[in-house]
């Protein structure tokens, strides 16, 4: 079995190995991406089911239950991740008494089964995962790195991880309607994502740092949006729902008349907003045009459970008409996971 099936199967493997197991099993996974160059947007089929997880910083444990849920199934039900894999580890064992190595673990984890399964196991970015373009607090990454390998080596892992990092695309749009990305949306002038562009500081910075304007706060970077600027951006972009992680405020609870939807899949938020640690499906529908279309399940004693959510508003049958899906797939150039 070489290193990426033995991370994917268990990502403590690479636990007191030789740092150039690390950098092997990163030759490994650097490969297996090779191409994938942080497109700004990805469209993804609506086949099979997408189980979806928030923000997991270090939480390897209920990460492996989730694509192991997604995977068990015949065939394996899409997987996307929504960013901020790394920093903050799990609580069980928080600073300064200890730093448990779940960033690494995580990660490894993760890009392994990217690596494994490319157009299966989808990998976003969040805003921990690009420090390089916007500094991030409470960073803990590298410190669990100089704790899990000798200090000097550490860094140049490090280095190489964010480089695997940079190659994620930022967001992505499900064929039956549904945005995903870590944090919000860009500002109104770069609303369109389907038009041909690079993935410049102003998209980037709000897909990965942007808030609801209820959970706003002036941190020096990211844009608030408000109900209507949501609903303006979907329609843009052929969507009728958003679901994201980041400002953990409302987790577990649909806001902007069942537009938008924020979940958690981490230790460390799990007594935060409604609670729970979730994951959210997305059903094979035509068109999901709420929230309540979505399923949402809690894990509970190491079992994914099914969950209601909180609703502000009763489903709207006024809202605006969501365009078919070959309009959907015709107004984006994003590449399409599984396309040949």
């Amino acid at each position: 079995m070489d290193l990426v099936d033995s991370v994917a199967n268990d990502p403590r493997h690479l636990q007191g190995r030789p740092v150039a197991d690390y950098h092997a099993f990163l030759d490994a996974v650097e490969e297996a991406l090779r191409g994938s160059d942080g497109a700004s947007l990805l469209r993804l089929p609506s086949d099979r089911p997408i189980q979806v997880i928030g923000d997991s910083h270090g939480d390897y444990a209920s990460v492996q239950r989730a694509v192991r849920y997604a995977r068990a199934h015949d065939p394996s039900q899409r997987f996307v991740g929504l960013g901020d894999y790394i920093d903050r580890a799990s609580r069980s064992e928080p600073e300064p008494t200890s730093l448990p190595g779940g960033s690494i673990w995580n990660l490894a984890f993760l890009l392994a089964w990217a690596a494994r399964a490319p157009d299966e196991v989808i990998l976003l970015r969040g805003n921990h995962e690009a420090p390089r373009r916007f500094p991030v607090p409470s960073m803990t990454f590298l410190k669990e790195l100089r704790r899990e390998v000798p200090p000097r080596e550490a860094f140049s892992i490090y280095s190489r991880c964010l480089d695997l990092c940079d190659r994620l695309p930022a967001a992505a749009i499900t064929e039956n309607g549904v945005f995903l990305a870590h944090g919000g949306i860009p500002p109104p002038h770069r609303w369109d994502l389907g038009r041909p562009s690079p993935v410049d500081a102003t998209v980037l910075e709000g897909l990965l740092w942007s808030d609801p304007i209820e959970d706003y706060q002036d941190r020096g970077v990211g844009f608030s949006y408000s109900a209507e600027e949501l609903a303006g951006f979907l329609r843009t972009n052929g969507c009728a729902v958003m679901v994201k992680g980041h400002a953990p405020v409302h987790l577990g609870r649909s806001m902007h008349g069942d537009r938008l939807l924020t979940i958690h899949t981490s230790d460390l938020f799990q007594e935060v907003g409604h609670e729970g640690i979730l994951m959210v499906e997305i059903p094979t529908i035509r068109a999901v045009r709420s929230t309540r279309d979505l399923i949402v399940r809690r894990l509970v004693d190491g079992s994914w459970r099914p969950y209601a959510i909180q609703h502000d508003a009763p489903r709207s049958r006024t809202a605006d008409p969501l365009p078919d899906s070959a309009e959907r797939r015709d107004r984006s150039s994003a590449p399409r996971v599984g396309a040949p």
